[in-house]
């Protein structure tokens, strides 16, 4: 494919500032001039923008957005969309050995330069308009090229969803730290006289600084014996800075919730000593986006709490909670822990909408008889708050093993963190904003193992493992599809999103600008011969996309 019509004009879904006011003009796309490009960059078109709810927050939030680099959108607009497909139409000369006019790629929107975050659809134009500029920055990051090929056999609608079964994968493939870090920041906070020992694996990180707190004077000198620094003694919790592990001796509350929130990105916090009964209030939305991790033991040894409970898979055999699990993201969620053979045994659904639940019980109810799993879906607003934990209490009697949190609703998750057995997880996926704070049991950290994880986001290697997966047949991504639309009705899909209209993902075909939003259940009105299309299953497949494209598709 060496020669492609390309159009002097093309629409595009500018942002020009906080609120969906401000997105388009006058609730429709922009005609703008297509981009011309470098010699170091390509021109693609852009086939399938899936839509997520990490867009509408963005375009709530504007240039308030932490990936946002435009310092007035009004005059500096970006065009959201990161969950692109696209096909390589004009390429420059100075990359014409690496790219050929007609590839196809999807890519990892999560591009990183010299550690500098430039997201695709955040920072860099991204996947709301026909045509997009693929820079240096996307070409030769610091993972090498965002871009992943795909075969000309795999759907676009369906391409459009690998990335948001990557953030799906990806949460699952947390490595949890076992150790301090080495050369790191300490601080150590005690509320008794206790005699405190450092441990061999904080000795072994040999901790660059130390900063105590409260601590026994006989416990200084004894830690920085062991550890070989001195100790820099402090007599408040400090603020404005961050440590990397923390250490929380019997601390009374007032002093250990705001320590607990002086970690760095990634910080290890562990809660040593006696604390039967206590809860404490959490930066629950600093677990998901900045892998904050609380743990804890008995004693007085401070290393005794790393290597306990640092999976982030699902346990096998075990019993699951999937609070929200049968929504856009959460039926991913419920596919997975349903179709992995080294997956739980018994799985809990709960999910506000009825017709969701099922939706997902249609799509697994073979796949469970198979596998033999003992699965409950229920709709709490059909029982009292009495009933519901009478049935929590019945379906997991020792606790669960695992529970995936799909609902970004603090109130829910505290609740939920209530029913966490022995060694029990808790993966916060849904994304309650940082600084928010929930009640967490600590004495279920220290005393019964529980631990919370979670993560944003996902990495080139992890889109890529989850597209050998769908092209060796291991996932069957289409299942999350639940509407496709044009680029006029991208808009209506956004705020079909903010009010979980439909039961899995929505995919926009850019150069189908006059195809109506429309329910794959229903999608046989938009061609007499769409229906004949979709698999035995009703699933949408490429002889339906080559039918849509027929019917819908401009170019040129």
């Amino acid at each position: 494919m060496s020669n492609v019509s390309i159009p002097e004009k093309m629409l595009a879904w500018p942002l020009f500032g906080a609120g969906m006011e401000n997105f388009g003009v006058n609730d429709c796309p922009c005609t703008i001039p297509v981009p011309e490009i470098g010699p170091d960059e390509l021109l693609v078109r852009i086939d399938a923008i899936g839509l997520c709810f990490s867009d509408v927050k963005l375009i709530r939030a504007g240039e308030a957005h932490p990936r946002v680099i435009s310092k007035d959108l009004k005059k500096d607009p970006v065009i959201p969309g990161h969950e692109a497909v696209m096909t390589v139409v004009k390429v420059g000369d100075k990359v014409a050995d690496k790219f050929d006019v007609g590839q196809r790629f999807i890519i990892q929107a999560d591009v990183y330069v010299n550690g500098r975050g430039f997201a695709y659809g955040y920072a860099i134009n991204g996947g709301m308009e026909q045509y997009s500029v693929i820079d240096q920055r996307i070409l030769n990051g610091d993972e090498g090229c965002y871009l992943l090929p795909i075969s000309d056999d795999m759907p676009s609608a369906v391409a459009a969803l690998l990335e948001p079964w990557t953030c799906v994968q990806a949460s699952y493939m947390i490595e949890n730290r076992t150790a301090p870090l080495p050369n790191g920041r300490v601080f150590i906070a005690a509320g008794d006289n206790q005699i405190y020992g450092a441990g061999e694996a904080l000795k072994k990180a040999a901790p660059a600084s130390v900063v105590g707190f409260g601590l026994a004077p006989e416990a200084v000198e004894a830690l920085n014996a062991e550890l070989g620094v001195k100790m820099t003694l402090v007599d408040e919790i400090p603020s404005g800075v961050q440590f990397d592990d923390i250490f929380l001796c019997n601390l009374p509350a007032e002093f250990a919730e705001p320590a607990a929130k002086l970690g760095s990105r990634g910080a290890v916090t562990s809660f040593i000593g006696d604390y039967a009964g206590r809860s404490g209030m959490f930066d629950v939305g600093r677990i998901h986006y900045e892998g904050f991790f609380y743990q804890g033991a008995p004693g007085t040894v401070l290393s005794a709490a790393y290597g306990r409970n640092v999976r982030s898979k699902v346990k096998k055999g075990g019993t699951c909670w999937l609070p929200g699990g049968a929504g856009a993201m959460g039926q991913m969620h419920t596919q997975l822990a349903v179709e992995n053979p080294e997956g739980p045994a018994r799985i809990l659904v709960t999910d506000m909408d009825s017709s969701r639940i099922a939706n997902v019980e249609r799509l697994l109810a073979e796949t469970i008889a198979e596998r033999g799993i003992e699965f409950k879906a229920v709709n709490p607003s059909s029982l009292s708050k009495e009933e519901f934990d009478a049935l929590l209490r019945e379906f997991a009697p020792e606790g669960f093993d695992d529970i995936i949190m799909l609902v970004p609703v603090v109130p829910v998750l505290a609740h939920a963190a209530n029913y966490l057995g022995e060694d029990g997880l808790m993966n916060i996926f849904a994304g309650i904003p940082a600084g928010v704070e929930g009640m967490l049991s600590i004495d279920g950290m220290v005393n019964r193992g529980c631990r919370y994880i979670g993560s944003s986001g996902s990495r080139t290697e992890h889109l890529r493992h989850t597209l050998v997966l769908a092209e060796t047949g291991e996932l069957n991504p289409v299942t999350a599809l639940a509407a496709v639309g044009g680029m006029k009705a991208l808009k209506q899909g956004l705020e079909a999103v903010m009010n979980a209209k439909f039961p899995g993902k929505t995919v926009i075909f850019p150069n189908a600008p006059d195809m109506p939003l429309t329910p794959v259940s229903e999608i046989a009105k938009l061609g007499s011969a769409v229906a004949g299309t979709l698999d035995c299953g009703g699933c949408y497949t490429m002889a339906t996309e080559l039918e849509l494209k027929r019917l819908y598709e401009k170019e040129g």
